[in-house]
């Protein structure tokens, strides 16, 4: 019959519980990042400026052929991310958005009022970041992320499947009334 000593005893002990652990740890990563690769994940924006990150869910958000549409929470619509005059946001976009075709709208208060741009178009993997900067001149007040879908409206334009939008004005900037 086989015997070991009091040493070789502990050091298969020892073994034997480190390869448990081993186990148990790379399991349970495995798991996670099966549970973490979640397929149906919401398209979102990640906007930064100075020291503040936020994560922009979409306000509405709906298969390419508009079925199952899913509206966000309540407060997805335009988060707060000032940007002051002589200062930058930089917007960062998920998959879902960057890899499929997209329109950016900027929209600034001047002297004259407020100006939105038009959209600007982007093919599939063509962009999957953009930085706008805020001056006196132009202040940053909006912007907003669209996806468009499979459908066009009576004029022939895309309608909207995914929207995100970002309020970018300054705390305390003075807006003029509409006339």
């Amino acid at each position: 019959m086989f015997t070991l000593k009091a040493g070789e005893k502990k050091f298969l002990a020892i073994a034997t519980i480190v390869a448990l652990v081993f186990v148990a740890v790379v399991g349970s990563a495995v798991a996670l990042l099966v549970i973490n690769n979640d397929h149906d994940e919401v398209p979102y924006l990640q906007a930064t400026t100075g020291t503040t990150l936020v994560h922009v869910e979409p306000t509405i958000l709906c298969e390419i052929d508009l079925s199952n549409c899913k509206k966000g929470a309540e407060d997805t619509f335009a988060p707060r991310v000032p940007v002051p005059a002589g200062e930058s946001i930089i917007v960062s976009l998920s998959s879902g958005i960057f890899d499929a075709p997209w329109a950016l709208t900027l929209e600034f208060l001047t002297p004259k009022g407020f100006e939105q741009q038009p959209p600007e178009f982007f093919a599939p993997d063509e962009k999957y970041s953009f930085t706008v900067r805020s001056t006196k001149e132009r202040l940053l007040t909006n912007i907003e992320v669209r996806l468009p879908s499979g459908r066009t409206d009576t004029a022939g334009a895309p309608i909207t499947r995914g929207f995100w939008s970002i309020n970018t004005l300054p705390e305390g900037t003075q807006v003029p009334a509409q006339s």
